[in-house]
């Protein structure tokens, strides 16, 4: 039945990659049949969001790797070292993540109403129903969808407005920039090694619109984690609900292909002056970094 469905909905080329990458972990670290893998823990190793590896995980238990047990999770019900069918990345475009973006444009724009149901988004979209289906999981997963009580989905509140994308901005340059000066922050040097990877990585991709919402969700990681960093559970908290709040207007991206690049390696800027100790520095480039963001010096709505 796993495998019907996975026929008529292929996976997406990120769920795919992050399987690959999965099964190489497995492999590397000889897990052995029946061992818990814990979500949290592969988001951190990747130095990649929930979203990718639950997608990951859903991929290989439909192809036998893994099963999801209830109350323990996912499970290796399997060698690792056996054949498994995990494909190597296609160029094509994702479902998932270009459903993910026509949503946010809908929002943004104030094409799509606050409730829903799946059938209109399906006419509205021309999607098959069971990408809808997954994306408004995902979305329920991510704080921005919820189910109604009775038939159909409701949008939750999130940031629609160049007003408060820029007063988002501004208290994210009174905050963050502190975030890297706590005295408890300690970064972690497994995370920090994952995430150089994944920016780098990015960087050799060739752009397409798609990729936004991956581009997010690697941006969220990275100011989620230095948060994490600080130690301080309340900086913590008022980064994830940022996070939270500018998913829709973030996969709604509008800005020259040029800014994705500028993004990347200014993270990896601050990156490597924390990776050498420099507090201070990493500050200093953490407030410039959101200073010169495009959404920073709007003052008008879009």
């Amino acid at each position: 039945m796993r495998k019907a469905r996975a026929a008529r909905n292929p996976p997406s080329r990120l769920h795919e990659e992050t399987a690959a990458r999965i099964v190489g972990f497995l492999k590397d670290e000889r897990f052995s049949v029946g061992q818990h893998l814990v979500a949290d823990d592969l988001c951190k190793r990747f130095g990649i969001s929930r979203t990718p590896i639950h997608g990951a995980l859903r991929l290989l238990e439909a192809r036998g790797l893994v099963e999801n047990r209830p109350h323990r999770g996912f499970v290796l019900s399997r060698p690792p070292d056996a054949e498994v069918e995990v494909e190597p990345a296609v160029e094509r475009e994702d479902e998932d993540a270009r459903l993910f973006v026509a949503i946010a444009d809908a929002r943004i724009d104030g094409q799509l109403p606050d409730q829903c149901t799946q059938q209109e988004l399906v006419r509205r979209f021309g999607v098959h129903v069971g990408v809808v289906v997954r994306v408004l999981r995902e979305l329920a997963k991510l704080g921005l969808a919820e189910r109604k009580a009775g038939n159909g989905w409701r949008f939750l509140p999130t940031m629609g407005s160049a007003r408060a994308e820029l007063e988002s901005y501004q208290f994210r340059m009174t905050l963050e920039p502190e975030i890297l000066l706590q005295p408890g922050f300690v970064l972690d040097g497994e995370w920090a090694r994952r995430v150089r990877a994944h920016h780098e990585s990015f960087l050799h991709r060739q752009w397409r619109d798609t990729l936004a919402v991956e581009f997010y969700e690697m941006n969220a990681e990275f100011h989620e984690g230095l948060a994490r960093a600080s130690g301080n559970r309340h900086m913590l908290g008022a980064i994830q609900q940022q996070n939270q709040l500018r998913r829709f207007l973030n996969y709604h991206w509008q800005y020259p292909v040029e800014r994705v690049r500028e993004s990347v390696l200014q993270h990896l800027a601050i990156l490597t002056a924390l990776e050498n100790d420099d507090r201070d520095f990493a500050a200093v480039l953490m407030r410039r970094h959101l200073a010169t963001a495009p959404g920073a010096s709007q003052t008008e709505p879009r």
